[in-house]
């Protein structure tokens, strides 16, 4: 396995400064034309997820084992999956309805469902930077674990909530 922390220059730590990342990867590319190894290791070393895998990797540690949800998760992932179900039952009713009133008495609730929407947005979106943040943190091996599955999780919902957004949209 080809340590992407080495090939970049970078210490194998969680936390990588994106400019400073950003500026080794093209220093090395204006050296010698850029080869499938250093984009893919750019790509792997700038997102927070596959970072944590692939240093976990390195110290042999299986990332994808099936694990629990983060306890501080928790409450945000049924909260999410409440709500897009919530959507899922409002599609498949505006899916059936025909006449016109009907489709006008479902707009109120397109509004409040979409503005639901926008509060879980910030709620992930926070998660999500509380995360980035502990990057920045001594974690030790379980850390690092948890805050993978932490970015997968996320990683999910948000996908969702934005595949959501544009079923509701359409």
């Amino acid at each position: 396995m080809t340590d992407y922390f080495a090939l970049l220059g970078e210490a194998r730590q969680p936390w990588l400064e994106p400019e400073e990342l950003k500026e080794k990867y093209f220093a090395r590319a204006r050296r010698a034309p850029a080869d499938a190894e250093l984009n893919e290791a750019f790509r792997v070393l700038s997102d927070p997820k596959l970072r944590l895998r692939h240093l976990l990797a390195l110290e042999g540690v299986e990332a994808n084992a099936g694990r629990e949800i983060p306890p501080a998760l928790a409450e945000l992932f049924w909260n999410t999956g409440t709500l897009l179900r919530e959507i899922d039952r409002w599609l498949l009713r505006a899916a059936e309805t025909s006449s016109a009133l009907a489709r006008a008495l479902l707009s109120g609730e397109r509004a409040k469902l979409k503005a639901k929407l926008d509060g879980l947005d910030v709620q992930l979106n926070t998660a999500h930077e509380e995360a980035l943040g502990r990057l920045r943190q001594p974690n030790g091996i379980v850390g690092l674990i948890e805050l993978h599955d932490t970015f997968s999780y996320l990683g999910r919902l948000r996908e969702q909530t934005r595949e959501k957004r544009l079923r509701l949209d359409a």
